[in-house]
């Protein structure tokens, strides 16, 4: 019984110093089906790694391929209420598709507007 419970403190002391360099998920990959623009560059269609910095809601969010990142946008991360995956997008007058959210299972990205809209 006396090594059942060294082996238990021994796991423990060893899974201690694994948890504190744990992080919190901060990456998702998403599939854009179509042209899009994020604060201002243009993605074309493809598998991208989002990754987000950033503390609290406030995040800035990278879509990279690889080592290589193809744009940079201020966001916002808030609950999602549909616990669904979807891109959310908006199709400006002058026919530019804008990436509006990325609803991920349990939260959403909801990046800022490029223009502030009518009445700010």
């Amino acid at each position: 019984m006396k090594s059942k419970s060294l082996f238990a403190a021994a796991a423990v002391v060893l899974l201690i110093p694994a948890m504190a360099f744990a992080k919190p998920k901060n990456s998702a990959n998403v599939e854009l089906d179509q042209t899009v623009t994020v604060a201002g560059t243009t993605l074309a269609p493809g598998q991208y790694k989002l990754i987000w910095n950033g503390s609290g809601a406030n995040v800035t969010v990278s879509f990279t391929e690889g080592n290589k990142t193809f744009a940079t946008a201020p966001a916002k991360l808030v609950s999602n209420p549909t616990n669904q995956d979807a891109v959310v997008t908006d199709t400006e007058a002058d026919n530019t598709t804008v990436l509006q959210a990325i609803d991920l299972n349990h939260f959403a990205i909801q990046f800022e507007s490029a223009a502030p809209s009518a009445g700010e």
